[in-house]
This record gives C-alpha cells, structure tokens and sequence, in this order.
C-alpha cells in the first residue's frame, strides 16, 4: 500500500509520484525482453525499470536528434545555410523545390546530362551559358538539392544578390568579409546569372578574390550566364576569366524561352537519387 506521508522523508515529494512501495505496481512485461523487475529507488520505494529494447530506441532517438560530433554540427548547420547563408532579405528557398525530376530532360537532354554527372563528382567549374529561360536556373538548383540531399553542403546565390547582400553590409558599417570567406571556402559554390551585375572595378575585385581563392583550393564552382565565356572579362575581369578557363566545362544552352510555355512530350521523373 502506498504512503504519502513522511516515513521516508528522504524521498522528495515530486517523486513520489514515480514511485511505489508496492513492487508489484512497477513491474511490467516486454514482449522481447520479458519480466521487467523495478530497482529500488531508497528504502521500501520501487521505481520502473525499462528494458533493453527501450534503452536502445532512446539511444536511437537521440542519435536523430542531436549530432553526435561537433563535424555533424558544423555540417548540419551548412546544410541549412545553401539559400539562406546571405542573410534575411536573400534568401531563395523556393528554389528548393527545383529537382532533376522536376525538370523535362528533353528540353536540354545534353545539359541535363552533363550537369547531372557533375552533381555526383564535382570537379572544375561547371559553366552554363545561353539564352534566357532555357533551364539554366533549374538545373544549377537540381544541382545543389542533389548535394544537400547526399548530406553534402553547397551555397547558392544570384550574382546580383550576392553583391547587393555585400554592399547592405557596407552600407551599414558591417564586415561583408564573412560572406566572401563562406563562398571561398564551401565545398560547392553555385552562382547564377554570374554577368547579371552592373560592371565596376569593386565588383570585378570581389569577383577575382572569389574564383582565385576557390581555385588555389581546388573546389569546384557551377555558375551561369547569358554571356559566352569570351564575352565574361567584360563582367569579372580577364585574370578571373582566365582561372575559370582553368579547369570549365562549358556548356551551352540555347532554345525556347520555357517562361512563355514549355512545348509538348519529353520529360518524366527521375527516381530517387544520392551522391
């Protein structure tokens, strides 16, 4: 029979709620594990003891939950950083929804291709380039959804974006340093529309400094234009043209503008992909 009262004064009152001087009452069955007895939590007090299938599905649950090394942590929080890793005011989540599977392979069978294999061993600098709203966008996104997906961190960003992002840090006396060093040091840096920027010596510099540094690394880079790539010293500069030139796969994109309507047949799904 239970008591309340203070035989045991030992025993806190929140926990007695837990307990019971009654063994019987803590005493349970698995259907794995069997009889289940209860420990003895002081003296003439039983508390419920859990079983060796409850212990490893808590140990299960918190692997899942919480990173199990600092490395996880790190590269947990890149993962979340590929559209929003400019600040608030750039994010470009709704590129999120833009897969391979979403995008209808025969409409530019050759990129899709070509950048497809690049999603599952980047190496060089991807380059598409072409006319406008022939899927460059698309495919540079599919392309970074592949990586987050395989746990493999990536950030993206619009020139123009990226370079208003750094000039709001300007303006309002903030280091933009940080965001140069996180594009230089990602495993993947996507950047679109990369000759969309209003020309100027600052730009041309910041654009210098970012593919230099990539490239003395050795990342990979996956960019796109409209500009071919003998028109780009005009956007970045010739010296950061040259580095590009290094190491690109050029791959040009023309066709139909898909914005006004995207033409009949072709297309399908993709099944499930990993890196």
């Amino acid at each position: 029979m239970n008591q309340a009262g203070g035989a045991f004064p030992h025993v806190p009152n929140w926990a007695r709620r837990f307990l019971s001087q009654n063994p019987a009452d803590k005493t349970w069955i698995c259907d794995t594990c069997g009889e289940i007895t209860p420990f003895q939590f002081a003296q003439g007090w039983y508390a419920r003891r859990r079983c060796a299938c409850e212990q490893q599905a808590e140990e299960r649950r918190q692997r899942q939950q919480v990173p199990r090394t600092l490395a996880e942590a790190i590269r947990e929080a890149q993962m979340a950083q590929t559209y929003t890793w400019l600040g608030a005011g750039w994010t470009a989540s709704e590129l999120e929804a833009k897969t391979f599977s979403a995008f209808e392979p025969a409409r530019q069978p050759e990129a899709f291709a070509e950048v497809r294999a690049f999603a599952f061993h980047p190496q060089g600098d991807l380059w598409l380039y072409g006319s406008y709203g022939v899927g460059k966008t698309h495919l540079l996104a599919a392309l970074a959804n592949l990586r987050r997906s395989a746990g493999r961190p990536c950030l993206f960003a619009s020139a123009v974006t990226l370079f208003d992002a750094i000039q709001e840090r300007i303006r309002n006396d903030q280091d933009y340093h940080l965001l140069l060093k996180q594009a230089i040091q990602t495993p993947l840096l996507l950047l679109d529309d990369i000759d969309k920027p209003k020309v100027s010596a600052f730009r041309q510099e910041i654009s210098y400094q970012l593919i230099d540094g990539r490239t003395r690394r050795g990342l990979p880079l996956a960019i796109s234009s409209n500009c071919s790539p003998a028109e780009l010293d005009h956007y970045v500069g010739g010296a950061a043209r040259s580095r590009l030139m290094m190491g690109v796969i050029p791959i040009p994109m023309n066709g139909r503008d898909y914005r006004f309507g995207a033409p009949s047949g072709g297309g399908g799904s993709l099944p499930a992909e990993t890196v």
